[in-house]
């Protein structure tokens, strides 16, 4: 089986683990692979050379040798020149026509839904099967427009939850195939406990950076918090927005000694898994792996609710509010400050769970079920990736 994984610069910035994850899984279940990445997340990753796992960030091969590298370890490379404009994006994606059916590509795997109409087509003309995934809300919008251009038998929607799958039946009239395959991670050491209650605590925030009534209510419980504790720091991370109206109001509010803006640069959420918790402060309805990956080393998760995630649990794999009001944060971030055992016991649980549930290679073993059900070809061998985590 030849595959081809089609990403461009938005999955990249949000999932770059998960793609070095798929393209190490696929490649040791001899999947033959060609991998097709914007040449401009190429270039990032000659300039940052970071890892997932360079836990202390120095400077090592890093990503040059990673998944975006050249190297014939995460197989076979193809490039392009990514833009702000659709349309561009996909005519230079069209003119990866021609190696690709050199190399028999015989199923696409479509990374997000910037690539889903180029893929559809490449799979016309390669025909191909094509896998499209989807992880949140506004993929299933994209998926009802895109919907009759697909062709049913050879096409599959590859939902990432339960809920988005039934939102992407309801949304395409069930046209065409719909498909569960949570995602996994790799379990990890679980993060050093043992901090004293009201001890020092740094805590990272993971949401789109866009100010609005969600992040204000943090910002105002964050207030609460530091006024009782204020060597209380927070880190946020802000991957689709510029955060200087984020910036201007937490100057506003007297906070801006303790809050840092994590850089954007490949691998930089690596530097959200060393915080005392992960806070996701809007029902973003989007699956990210930085929350699995978080959960995987024992980071104490604080979300506000969102139906389309299956992965929170209240108590069980995170403290989920209901009502994510400045009282409600500031209810959660101080448990978490003053009682620090009962963070480290959540995050010992979401662990527990991530390797009960989600776990790297049950993915990557069902991913290869889907695929060989998609192109026909016969299953080597019945079981689970043999890459276990």
């Amino acid at each position: 089986m030849h595959a081809a994984l089609i990403a461009d610069a938005d999955y990249l910035d949000q999932e770059l683990p998960e793609f070095r994850q798929l393209c190490v899984g696929l490649m040791d279940e001899q999947v033959q692979l060609t991998r097709v990445v914007p040449a401009g997340a190429v270039r990032a990753s000659r300039k940052w050379r970071l890892t997932e796992e360079n836990d202390d960030q120095t400077d090592r091969t890093g990503l040059v040798d990673g998944p975006l590298g050249d190297s014939p370890l995460y197989g076979h490379r193809l490039t392009w020149e990514g833009s702000r404009f659709g349309g561009l994006d996909h005519r230079r994606l069209m003119r990866l026509a021609a190696p690709l059916a050199a190399s028999n590509v015989t199923l696409i795997h479509a990374l997000s839904r910037g690539v889903w109409a180029a893929a559809a087509t490449l799979g016309e003309q390669l025909d191909a099967a094509v896998v499209f995934r989807a992880a949140n809300w506004a993929d299933a919008e994209h998926a009802a427009r895109l919907v009759r251009q697909l062709r049913p038998t050879r096409c599959v929607l590859m939902a990432a939850s339960e809920p988005l799958a039934a939102e992407l039946r309801r949304r395409t009239q069930n046209l065409v195939r719909v498909e569960t395959i949570f995602p996994g991670v790799h379990v990890q050491v679980p993060r050093a406990g043992g901090r004293p209650p009201g001890g020092p605590m740094c805590v990272a925030v993971a949401g789109d950076g866009v100010l609005d009534d969600d992040y204000r209510a943090l910002l105002s419980g964050m207030a609460q918090v530091v006024a009782k504790h204020p060597a209380t720091q927070f880190f946020f991370d802000t991957p689709r927005s510029d955060p200087h109206r984020l910036w201007r109001e937490t100057l506003r509010r007297g906070l801006l000694a303790n809050v840092s803006f994590v850089p954007r640069q490949p691998g930089h959420r690596d530097l959200l898994l060393m915080a005392d918790a992960l806070v996701l402060p809007q029902a973003s309805g989007r699956t990210r792996s930085v929350t699995l990956r978080a959960m995987a080393r024992a980071v104490p998760v604080l979300a506000a609710q969102d139906p389309a995630l299956d992965e929170l649990t209240h108590n069980h794999t995170a403290w989920v509010l209901s009502q994510p009001d400045a009282g409600a944060w500031a209810d959660v971030l101080t448990r978490v400050v003053e009682m620090p055992g009962d963070a480290d016991d959540l995050g010992l649980r979401a662990r527990a769970w991530v390797h009960e549930e989600r776990l790297a290679s049950d993915q990557i073993g069902r991913l290869m079920n889907l695929y060989h059900t998609m192109t026909g070809e016969p299953i080597g061998f019945v079981g689970h990736a043999s890459g276990a985590s």
